[in-house]
């Protein structure tokens, strides 16, 4: 299993990819001032080549913390089964839902964006990597209620895929990369 530990997350804009820039870029325009924006103001068409790959997980209580409301299409392709209406620990992430629980729950009590990579080891599919971005949307009350998620696959090289086997993934400002050789 991997480890967050006390490494936190932040936004890293020259890690992004440029369509993720181009979600990153909306979701600011949505702001008002400081305050985040909310769920209401989202206007999925404004994002329709995003879509398929593009989620809205709600944030609750309890063990059903994080639960997708809505996902695209193409993530039913990448991970083999529909999200749509099941709580995070109900996907079968294997090794990295502890990883994707502490992912959502930063958000959700930081209420600040997060971006990062995750190989999809999970899958048995080393050869992919997950490029993903979560965004927060606010309640009237300034409490994160929802989590707008865009997600790229990306292929790896043949010698990357040989170091993610061989390593467990490390944090490092929301970004996880192939630990350093001991």
């Amino acid at each position: 299993m991997t480890r967050m530990g006390a490494m936190g997350f932040s936004l890293q804009a020259d890690a992004m990819l440029a369509d993720q820039r181009e979600v990153l870029a909306y979701w600011t325009s949505l702001k008002r001032g400081a305050a985040l924006p909310c769920r209401k103001d989202f206007r999925p068409g404004a994002l329709l080549r995003r879509l398929p790959t593009m989620s809205l997980v709600d944030v609750g209580a309890g063990d059903d913390s994080f639960r997708f409301r809505l996902a695209g299409t193409g993530l039913r392709a990448a991970f083999g089964e529909e999200l749509t209406g099941r709580a995070l620990g109900e996907i079968a992430f294997g090794p990295q839902l502890e990883d994707w629980q502490s992912i959502y729950a930063y958000v959700a009590a930081s209420a600040a964006p997060a971006n990062g990579f995750l190989p999809l080891l999970w899958r048995d599919r080393p050869g992919v990597v997950q490029a993903w971005l979560r965004l927060p949307f606010a309640d009237t009350d300034g409490r994160v209620n929802m989590i707008l998620g865009y997600d790229r696959f990306l292929p790896l090289e043949r010698s990357a895929q040989r170091a993610l086997a061989t390593r467990a993934p490390a944090w490092r400002g929301g970004v996880a990369m192939a630990a350093a050789p001991a």
